[in-house]
């Protein structure tokens, strides 16, 4: 399964593990070349802290990017459950 998340509507990375984070914490996770990752990366340097998210089971997921204390890594906070947004299809 890709654990995928979101930086506004482009893909930033994936999770390495067996399911997302559903709590704060530092997780393993690969970078997804992009505009999703440069934007993250890019806010994180300006000093702010990115919120992204992934959608699951018709519930969308948020969170805030904490920090990426190393390559591969991510620290991810604040996390906030809402339905998915309708897809179109």
């Amino acid at each position: 399964m890709s654990l995928v998340f979101f930086h506004g509507p482009f893909e930033a990375g994936s999770f390495d593990g067996p399911a997302y984070p559903q709590q704060p914490g530092i997780y393993p996770y690969t970078p997804i070349e992009g505009v999703g990752h440069e934007e993250m990366q890019a806010a994180r340097r300006l000093g702010v802290e990115p919120r992204c998210h992934f959608d699951i089971a018709g519930q969308r997921t948020t969170f805030t990017v904490h920090n990426c204390p190393r390559y591969g890594r991510i620290e991810v906070t604040e996390f906030e459950r809402t339905a998915a947004p309708a897809t179109r299809d």
